[in-house]
């Protein structure tokens, strides 16, 4: 039979004190219960742990070998116990998620202001990838959430909405669309070329989605990994593209594209936190999600 935990506390008392009575009032045992649990160790390890040489408690060599390796391992359990507090009130530990790639760039540096302000002793790592990519680090526990701007549905994720964006129509200085008056249709779009996000990115899944609902097959000039990329490809004329607002809105004050409204749809999509269903939250995973608005157990 093992060992136990209390079993050795009692027996680096006892080393501390070197009397029984004095151990047992300190630990509010009875001096029978502090008896046992020395023999318990004697007979689990084999050897003779305390002599009594007249009225004084003496340890034997191996009663001193004990001690001290009790100290060393009762320490750790401490600090296992100190640390295991301080993480479950979010004051140790990290925390890994993921972003899509808008909201890695956009919207995720204010979040993480915000979290590293509220919570300075949580280590945060963060992975940027589409939304594809999310969802299978959050299935193999690379990230613990993930925060997306794409379409998806998985039975093996918890899917939450927690912001609403809007997506616009750039388009670069000059073009044809920025000389006309009044919004634009979509049907005007059919013969323009695109530039797109990579294939499994969430904008894209919606953009070509809505667009083909709507009549029009887009013709694709570029495909990029980042908005920038994208709204430099049609700055300088590549194409035109269906981007966050988030994306355009600096660069459109700067004057480098400009930004059209679609007279018949309105591209509009949700924000999620992403989780694995059934996975038991950290607690600095919920305080983060509390920052979003989002309650989850």
């Amino acid at each position: 039979m093992a060992f136990t935990l209390t079993q050795l506390e009692t027996f680096r008392r006892l080393s501390q004190e070197r009397n029984f009575t004095r151990t047992a009032e300190f630990l509010n045992l009875t001096q029978p219960a502090v008896t046992q649990h020395v023999r318990a160790l004697q007979e689990h390890f084999h050897v003779k742990l305390v002599d009594l040489v007249g009225r004084k408690t003496v340890l034997t060599d191996a009663g001193l070998f004990l001690a001290a390796r009790a100290d060393l391992l009762l320490g750790s359990v401490d600090a296992l116990e100190r640390e295991m507090r301080e993480f479950a009130d979010v004051r140790a530990g990290e925390l890994r998620i993921g972003a899509t790639v808008t909201i890695g760039s956009y919207a995720l540096p204010d979040l993480v202001a915000r979290f590293r302000a509220a919570f300075p002793a949580i280590g945060l790592h963060v992975e940027v990838e589409n939304t594809a990519a999310m969802a299978r680090a959050v299935k193999t526990g690379r990230v613990s959430l993930a925060l997306v701007e794409g379409p998806l549905v998985d039975d093996e994720l918890e899917i939450e909405a927690y912001a609403e964006d809007e997506l616009v129509l750039i388009v670069p200085p000059g073009h044809a669309l920025t000389r006309r008056k009044g919004s634009v249709a979509t049907s005007e779009l059919a013969d323009e070329t695109f530039v797109f996000r990579e294939v499994g990115s969430g904008t894209r899944s919606q953009v070509e989605r809505t667009l083909r609902n709507a009549g029009v097959t887009p013709l694709v000039a570029l495909t990029l990994p980042t908005g920038e990329g994208i709204v430099r490809a049609v700055e300088l004329g590549i194409g035109i593209a269906i981007v966050s607002r988030l994306v355009a809105a600096a660069p459109v004050r700067a004057g480098r594209i400009s930004q059209r409204r679609l007279s018949d749809i309105e591209f509009r999509r949700t924000f999620r936190v992403v989780r694995l269903r059934g996975q038991t939250p950290s607690p600095s995973a919920i305080a983060l999600c509390s920052l979003l608005g989002v309650t989850v157990r």
